[in-house]
């Protein structure tokens, strides 16, 4: 079961609207490699996977993610400036009042709202047709899909998905750190950041332990995995691995061993 804790698990403090800004933001929370996926991708895994430790570490950086979930809804929700009916009924007309009633009033950013909606398309809808309410899409309005998660039987299959499933959305709270230059907002990013980080380094050590389990029961490998593919004229990579130094080089067809 869920509980659910009526405070963020970390801070988020942005300090003035800005619907750009928001609409960046939106690719972590329906993206192909943002919050949502993770949380689904890593609680979707722990139901097939054998070995308890590794199911108690996804279900608990599956819980984690819906946490930064939260963080990041909240985000943008700031960012988009909610209707603020105290502050802004005073000298407004019907019609606006009507609007800050439906939530469709930027507080202390109207002006510059007016502008940004007729420059993104994500910002139009979140304004025009949402009314502030958040939808599972990225920074482009493309709609969250099932598509995103990885989940094909493999522990250890599986765990590479995760790693580099963090560090992706790793990157990306670093190009979002880079490009919105709200320090609220940076804050957040930059604990996101940090947490991404985290989840990538247990990830490793997962895979090593998965890896060790699989050892112990390796299936039967066939006579074509020794072999390394010289297929690119020069290079160094022949010189740098291991497991190029230790395997068999073709470059050209191989033909079955008779």
């Amino acid at each position: 079961m869920y509980i659910h804790k009526k405070e963020l698990l970390f801070p988020v403090e942005v300090k003035e609207p800005n619907p750009a800004y928001a609409a960046a933001v939106l690719e972590q929370f329906g993206g192909a490699n943002g919050e949502l996926k993770a949380c689904l991708q890593y609680f979707a895994q722990s139901f097939s996977t054998p070995d308890p430790a590794i199911r108690d570490l996804l279900m608990d950086i599956s819980t984690e993610e819906i946490s930064h979930l939260e963080m990041v809804g909240s985000c943008i929700t700031q960012l988009m400036g909610g209707p603020d009916k105290e502050q802004m009924m005073n000298g407004l007309g019907s019609d606006e009042r009507k609007m800050a009633g439906e939530g469709n009033l930027l507080s202390d950013a109207k002006g510059y709202v007016n502008s940004m909606i007729h420059q993104n398309s994500t910002v139009q809808k979140s304004t025009i047709l949402d009314g502030h309410g958040l939808d599972f899409v990225d920074s482009s309005g493309t709609p969250f899909t099932g598509n995103f998660i990885n989940n094909v039987g493999d522990l250890v299959a599986n765990l590479q998905s995760d790693l580099a499933a963090e560090l992706r959305a790793k990157k990306v709270y670093e190009e979002l750190y880079r490009h919105v230059a709200d320090p609220g907002a940076r804050e957040m990013f930059q604990f996101l950041i940090d947490r991404e980080a985290a989840h990538a380094a247990l990830f490793e050590e997962a895979i090593e332990r998965a890896k060790g389990m699989e050892n112990k029961k390796a299936e039967h490998t066939g006579n074509h995995v020794n072999f390394y593919p010289n297929l690119s004229s020069g290079g160094q990579a022949m010189t740098e691995f291991k497991f190029a130094k230790n395997a068999e080089v073709f470059e050209g067809p191989i033909f079955s061993k008779k």
